[in-house]
């Protein structure tokens, strides 16, 4: 797996997952395209998701071994609700409809659907047996396009997975980790949040490229699975271990503009249908990638862009 005429097409390529991903996936041999709204860089296309037929002609002309739907609306508190079901749920359906269209079936196509989808479940662990609750639009979204994309098991390779939190370098600082490790970076004295009570897994990117990674060469398909780690991580525990990597204790301030009244107190996945396909993944510690993340914003605080602003 990964010879130079293994072609994988990734939409959403230049979000924070998609770079990534593409360069993951070009160090191990494939050829790599992709659609973004924007597009900038070789092998990169304009495309809206919500243009199936735009779809359909790129598909057609690059005959993708593999696809992977990113492109989504990923920020929870995002304003516009309906944005999410034009974007998540109906983008879905045009690719799965454009890829139905290929004169060559693809190997596999890989769906990022969200944790989100489970919602407020009674037990402490989520694994894939559960009814999905979805609790807010974003998660309904998705949810609604799993239930869409299993009516494709019969034309294509469909492989749904839900990742859970994840956080690296260059993540938009409107996420939680990143807002917080820049304020580190660069030495405020107190930070806003909202809601503190809360837990969940935040995984290293490089985690979730590997798992992508495993889950192109492997038969499986027709099917859910969680991308997690099982690891839950209280959002105080952030602070402790940031304190200790910047040095100083910064102050939390609760600011209600922040607070979400739908918020899910804990978001934790069971990795193991997940590793009894692909294999055990070594995980960074949380330490490691928070370091990660504060060397980033601190080289961005002294670098040219950061002046500019």
């Amino acid at each position: 797996m990964g010879r130079v005429s293994e072609r994988v097409f990734i939409t959403g390529i230049e979000g924070f997952t998609g770079r990534y991903l593409k360069e993951y996936l070009r160090k191990r041999g494939f050829e790599v395209f992709g659609s973004a709204l924007r597009a900038k860089g070789e092998n990169i296309f304009e495309a809206d998701l919500a243009d199936s037929g735009r779809f359909r002609e790129l598909f057609a002309e690059l005959s993708p071994d593999y696809i992977i739907h990113l492109g989504a609306i990923s920020f929870v508190a995002h304003t516009d609700n309906t944005d999410f079901y034009k974007t998540n749920t109906i983008g879905t359906l045009n690719i799965l409809e454009a890829a139905s269209a290929m004169e060559k079936t693809p190997k596999k196509v890989i769906l990022a659907s969200s944790a989100a989808v489970y919602g407020r479940q009674k037990v402490d662990t989520l694994d894939e047996a559960l009814c999905p609750k979805p609790a807010n639009h974003y998660g309904a979204s998705k949810y609604a396009a799993e239930t869409l994309a299993a009516n494709y098991y019969d034309r294509l390779p469909v492989l749904t997975v839900r990742p859970f939190n994840y956080t690296g370098p260059s993540q938009a600082e409107h996420f939680l980790v990143p807002k917080i490790v820049k304020h580190y970076a660069m030495a405020s004295r107190s930070i806003e949040l909202g809601n503190l009570d809360v837990i969940r897994e935040f995984n290293d990117i490089d985690f979730v490229c590997e798992i992508y990674y495993r889950l192109l060469g492997v038969a499986r398909h027709s099917d859910t699975l969680n991308i997690c780690s099982g690891r839950g991580i209280a959002l105080l525990d952030i602070i402790e271990i940031m304190n200790e990597i910047a040095g100083y204790e910064i102050e939390v301030k609760v600011n209600p503009r922040f607070v979400r009244k739908d918020e899910i107190k804990k978001l934790i996945g069971s990795p193991e249908k997940l590793f009894c396909v692909t294999g055990e993944v070594e995980i960074p510690t949380l330490r490691e990638t928070l370091e990660k993340i504060y060397h980033f914003w601190k080289e961005y605080a002294h670098s040219d862009s950061a002046r500019l602003v």
